[in-house]
Protein backbone atom coordinates (compact mmCIF):
# COMPACT_ATOMS: atom_id res chain seq x y z
CA UNK A 1 0.00 0.00 0.00
CA UNK A 2 0.86 3.56 -0.56
CA UNK A 3 3.10 5.39 1.71
CA UNK A 4 2.06 8.90 0.21
CA UNK A 5 -1.45 10.76 2.61
CA UNK A 6 -3.36 10.37 0.54
CA UNK A 7 -3.53 8.77 -3.70
CA UNK A 8 -7.05 9.20 -5.67
CA UNK A 9 -8.37 6.91 -8.87
CA UNK A 10 -11.45 6.79 -10.78
CA UNK A 11 -13.05 3.19 -11.43
CA UNK A 12 -14.91 3.77 -15.03
CA UNK A 13 -17.57 1.56 -16.35
CA UNK A 14 -18.04 -0.51 -19.82
CA UNK A 15 -17.49 2.60 -22.51
CA UNK A 16 -17.66 1.12 -25.44
CA UNK A 17 -15.53 3.12 -27.66
CA UNK A 18 -16.92 6.83 -26.06
CA UNK A 19 -13.61 7.50 -25.13
CA UNK A 20 -14.36 11.20 -25.17
CA UNK A 21 -16.62 10.56 -21.88
CA UNK A 22 -13.10 9.15 -20.24
CA UNK A 23 -11.62 12.43 -20.47
CA UNK A 24 -15.11 14.08 -19.43
CA UNK A 25 -15.04 11.97 -16.16
CA UNK A 26 -11.16 13.01 -15.59
CA UNK A 27 -12.34 16.45 -16.05
CA UNK A 28 -15.17 16.00 -13.49
CA UNK A 29 -12.61 14.27 -11.12
CA UNK A 30 -10.35 17.01 -11.15
CA UNK A 31 -13.15 20.21 -10.41
CA UNK A 32 -14.06 17.82 -7.23
CA UNK A 33 -10.35 17.22 -6.06
CA UNK A 34 -8.56 20.47 -7.08
CA UNK A 35 -5.66 18.21 -8.97
CA UNK A 36 -5.65 15.27 -11.74
CA UNK A 37 -6.27 12.12 -9.83
CA UNK A 38 -3.75 9.76 -10.05
CA UNK A 39 -5.17 7.07 -12.38
CA UNK A 40 -7.59 5.75 -13.76
CA UNK A 41 -9.01 2.18 -13.63
CA UNK A 42 -11.54 1.08 -16.21
CA UNK A 43 -13.52 -2.08 -16.00
CA UNK A 44 -13.50 -4.16 -19.50
CA UNK A 45 -15.79 -3.33 -22.48
CA UNK A 46 -13.43 -0.67 -23.29
CA UNK A 47 -13.58 -0.45 -27.59
CA UNK A 48 -10.21 1.26 -27.63
CA UNK A 49 -10.91 0.54 -31.07
CA UNK A 50 -7.08 2.17 -33.30
CA UNK A 51 -7.85 0.75 -36.62
CA UNK A 52 -10.82 -0.76 -38.70
CA UNK A 53 -8.81 -4.28 -38.70
CA UNK A 54 -9.41 -4.00 -34.73
CA UNK A 55 -13.42 -2.97 -34.93
CA UNK A 56 -13.39 -5.93 -37.50
CA UNK A 57 -12.00 -8.51 -34.36
CA UNK A 58 -14.52 -7.25 -32.23
CA UNK A 59 -17.60 -9.84 -31.45
CA UNK A 60 -20.99 -8.63 -31.94
CA UNK A 61 -24.03 -7.95 -34.09
CA UNK A 62 -22.45 -5.97 -37.62
CA UNK A 63 -25.23 -3.87 -36.95
CA UNK A 64 -23.58 -1.97 -33.74
CA UNK A 65 -20.05 -2.44 -35.45
CA UNK A 66 -18.59 1.24 -34.73
CA UNK A 67 -14.82 2.60 -34.74
CA UNK A 68 -15.45 4.83 -31.68
CA UNK A 69 -13.81 7.48 -30.88
CA UNK A 70 -10.04 6.23 -29.35
CA UNK A 71 -8.19 6.51 -32.51
CA UNK A 72 -8.76 10.23 -31.87
CA UNK A 73 -6.82 10.71 -28.64
CA UNK A 74 -3.64 12.64 -28.71
CA UNK A 75 -1.15 13.12 -26.15
CA UNK A 76 -2.25 15.40 -23.40
CA UNK A 77 -5.85 14.11 -23.58
CA UNK A 78 -5.72 12.27 -21.16
CA UNK A 79 -3.47 13.66 -18.07
CA UNK A 80 -3.60 10.83 -15.94
CA UNK A 81 -2.94 6.97 -17.30
CA UNK A 82 -6.37 4.76 -18.08
CA UNK A 83 -6.01 0.85 -17.09
CA UNK A 84 -8.08 -1.23 -18.57
CA UNK A 85 -9.21 -4.88 -18.85
CA UNK A 86 -11.07 -7.07 -21.19
CA UNK A 87 -14.73 -7.58 -21.80
CA UNK A 88 -16.62 -9.24 -23.89
CA UNK A 89 -16.26 -6.74 -26.97
CA UNK A 90 -12.76 -6.35 -27.73
CA UNK A 91 -10.14 -6.88 -30.21
CA UNK A 92 -8.45 -9.74 -28.59
CA UNK A 93 -6.75 -11.28 -31.13
CA UNK A 94 -4.65 -7.14 -31.29
CA UNK A 95 -4.66 -7.24 -27.07
CA UNK A 96 -3.20 -10.79 -26.76
CA UNK A 97 -0.11 -9.93 -29.27
CA UNK A 98 0.65 -6.80 -27.79
CA UNK A 99 0.39 -8.69 -24.53
CA UNK A 100 2.86 -11.46 -25.42
CA UNK A 101 5.12 -8.87 -27.10
CA UNK A 102 5.35 -6.91 -24.09
CA UNK A 103 6.09 -9.69 -21.13
CA UNK A 104 3.74 -7.99 -18.87
CA UNK A 105 1.43 -5.36 -17.77
CA UNK A 106 0.73 -2.49 -18.32
CA UNK A 107 1.22 -3.01 -21.63
CA UNK A 108 0.91 0.35 -23.73
CA UNK A 109 -1.91 0.85 -26.57
CA UNK A 110 -2.24 4.49 -26.63
CA UNK A 111 -1.73 7.75 -25.24
CA UNK A 112 -1.47 7.36 -21.65
CA UNK A 113 -3.33 4.35 -21.85
CA UNK A 114 -2.44 0.82 -21.30
CA UNK A 115 -4.04 -2.71 -21.15
CA UNK A 116 -3.47 -5.04 -18.08
CA UNK A 117 -3.94 -8.47 -19.78
CA UNK A 118 -6.31 -11.34 -19.20
CA UNK A 119 -5.05 -11.94 -15.76
CA UNK A 120 -3.08 -11.15 -13.21
CA UNK A 121 -1.79 -8.70 -10.44
CA UNK A 122 0.66 -5.53 -9.66
CA UNK A 123 1.18 -3.06 -7.79
CA UNK A 124 0.36 0.22 -9.33
CA UNK A 125 0.63 3.58 -7.81
CA UNK A 126 0.98 2.28 -4.35
CA UNK A 127 -2.37 -0.16 -4.64
CA UNK A 128 -2.47 -3.83 -5.09
CA UNK A 129 -4.09 -4.67 -7.87
CA UNK A 130 -5.70 -7.76 -9.09
CA UNK A 131 -7.69 -8.18 -12.17
CA UNK A 132 -9.50 -10.86 -14.56
CA UNK A 133 -10.49 -10.08 -18.15
CA UNK A 134 -13.42 -11.71 -19.91
CA UNK A 135 -16.85 -12.99 -18.96
CA UNK A 136 -18.26 -16.57 -17.44
CA UNK A 137 -18.83 -19.39 -20.38
CA UNK A 138 -21.63 -22.44 -18.83
CA UNK A 139 -18.74 -25.17 -19.46
CA UNK A 140 -15.44 -23.07 -18.45
CA UNK A 141 -13.26 -24.95 -21.54
CA UNK A 142 -9.28 -25.51 -20.44
CA UNK A 143 -8.22 -23.81 -23.82
CA UNK A 144 -9.39 -20.74 -25.37
CA UNK A 145 -10.61 -20.64 -28.72
CA UNK A 146 -9.69 -18.45 -31.47
CA UNK A 147 -13.08 -17.44 -32.33
CA UNK A 148 -14.56 -14.16 -31.77
CA UNK A 149 -17.34 -15.67 -29.98
CA UNK A 150 -15.20 -17.84 -27.86
CA UNK A 151 -11.72 -15.79 -27.20
CA UNK A 152 -13.59 -13.19 -25.04
CA UNK A 153 -14.29 -16.08 -22.16
CA UNK A 154 -11.66 -16.03 -19.29
CA UNK A 155 -10.25 -19.76 -18.73
CA UNK A 156 -9.25 -21.43 -15.93
CA UNK A 157 -5.61 -20.80 -16.07
CA UNK A 158 -6.93 -17.15 -16.26
CA UNK A 159 -8.42 -17.46 -12.61
CA UNK A 160 -5.25 -19.43 -11.76
CA UNK A 161 -2.72 -16.55 -12.52
CA UNK A 162 -4.70 -14.03 -11.11
CA UNK A 163 -5.00 -15.93 -7.62
CA UNK A 164 -1.29 -16.63 -7.63
CA UNK A 165 0.24 -13.48 -8.33
CA UNK A 166 -2.12 -12.14 -6.23
CA UNK A 167 -1.30 -14.18 -3.60
CA UNK A 168 2.40 -13.23 -4.37
CA UNK A 169 1.81 -9.88 -4.24
CA UNK A 170 -0.02 -9.51 -0.79
CA UNK A 171 -2.98 -8.52 0.61
CA UNK A 172 -5.55 -6.86 -2.74
CA UNK A 173 -6.71 -3.37 -2.71
CA UNK A 174 -8.81 -3.45 -5.09
CA UNK A 175 -10.27 -6.51 -7.66
CA UNK A 176 -11.35 -5.35 -11.24
CA UNK A 177 -13.42 -7.68 -13.08
CA UNK A 178 -16.12 -7.11 -16.25
CA UNK A 179 -18.31 -10.20 -15.09
CA UNK A 180 -19.95 -9.42 -11.62
CA UNK A 181 -19.64 -11.73 -8.71
CA UNK A 182 -22.56 -14.06 -7.83
CA UNK A 183 -24.96 -12.40 -5.08
CA UNK A 184 -25.09 -8.87 -5.91
CA UNK A 185 -28.19 -9.31 -7.83
CA UNK A 186 -30.90 -12.29 -8.26
CA UNK A 187 -29.85 -13.99 -11.61
CA UNK A 188 -26.81 -11.76 -12.45
CA UNK A 189 -23.08 -12.63 -11.82
CA UNK A 190 -21.07 -15.77 -11.47
CA UNK A 191 -19.28 -17.80 -9.24
CA UNK A 192 -16.39 -18.27 -10.01
CA UNK A 193 -15.94 -14.77 -9.67
CA UNK A 194 -17.19 -14.75 -5.94
CA UNK A 195 -14.86 -17.42 -5.26
CA UNK A 196 -12.09 -15.09 -7.02
CA UNK A 197 -13.56 -11.94 -4.54
CA UNK A 198 -13.39 -14.90 -1.71
CA UNK A 199 -10.13 -15.87 -2.18
CA UNK A 200 -8.34 -12.47 -2.71
CA UNK A 201 -10.72 -10.72 -0.06
CA UNK A 202 -9.86 -7.37 -1.68
CA UNK A 203 -11.00 -4.05 -0.24
CA UNK A 204 -13.10 -3.11 -3.07
CA UNK A 205 -13.72 -4.85 -6.02
CA UNK A 206 -15.15 -2.95 -9.03
CA UNK A 207 -16.84 -4.22 -12.15
CA UNK A 208 -19.29 -3.75 -15.18
CA UNK A 209 -20.70 -5.98 -18.22
CA UNK A 210 -24.30 -5.71 -16.93
CA UNK A 211 -24.41 -1.90 -17.59
CA UNK A 212 -26.15 -1.29 -14.07
CA UNK A 213 -24.85 0.84 -11.37
CA UNK A 214 -25.29 -1.26 -7.96
CA UNK A 215 -23.58 -1.12 -4.18
CA UNK A 216 -23.02 -4.48 -2.30
CA UNK A 217 -20.82 -6.25 0.71
CA UNK A 218 -19.43 -9.94 0.33
CA UNK A 219 -18.45 -10.88 3.57
CA UNK A 220 -17.88 -7.78 4.39
CA UNK A 221 -16.38 -6.21 1.21
CA UNK A 222 -17.08 -3.95 -1.04
CA UNK A 223 -18.37 -4.51 -4.64
CA UNK A 224 -18.91 -1.43 -6.84
CA UNK A 225 -20.87 -2.19 -10.10
CA UNK A 226 -20.63 0.62 -12.51
CA UNK A 227 -22.88 1.62 -15.31
CA UNK A 228 -22.55 2.14 -18.89
CA UNK A 229 -21.15 5.70 -20.39
CA UNK A 230 -24.36 8.28 -21.10
CA UNK A 231 -26.55 9.40 -22.65
CA UNK A 232 -26.23 10.96 -19.12
CA UNK A 233 -26.73 7.71 -17.20
CA UNK A 234 -26.02 7.61 -13.32
CA UNK A 235 -23.03 5.97 -12.02
CA UNK A 236 -20.37 5.06 -14.95
CA UNK A 237 -17.95 6.40 -13.02
CA UNK A 238 -16.78 6.90 -9.24
CA UNK A 239 -14.17 8.82 -7.66
CA UNK A 240 -11.97 7.34 -4.59
CA UNK A 241 -9.17 8.48 -2.43
CA UNK A 242 -6.80 6.23 -0.54
CA UNK A 243 -5.92 7.30 2.73
CA UNK A 244 -3.51 5.36 5.73
CA UNK A 245 -4.71 2.49 3.35
CA UNK A 246 -8.38 2.51 3.36
CA UNK A 247 -9.97 3.37 0.12
CA UNK A 248 -13.16 5.94 0.74
CA UNK A 249 -15.76 6.68 -2.19
CA UNK A 250 -15.67 10.90 -3.03
CA UNK A 251 -18.37 10.72 -5.49
CA UNK A 252 -20.22 9.33 -8.26
CA UNK A 253 -21.07 10.33 -11.37
CA UNK A 254 -23.48 10.54 -14.23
Amino acid sequence: MSTKPSTTFLAIGDVHGQWDCVIEAISSATDILGHVPDLVLQVGDAEALRTESEMAMVAGPQVYAALGDFWRLQEGDLPCPVYFIGGNHEPFQALDEAEQANGGPPIPWGPNVYYLGRAGAAELHGLNIAWLSGIFRETMPDKRGNGKKSNYHYVATDIEKTRTQAKDLGQIDILVSHDWPQGIEQGRGTEHILDLNCTLLPQLHVCGHHHRFKDAEIFSRRVHALGYVPDRRFGWWRLYEVTNGQIRSLSVGG
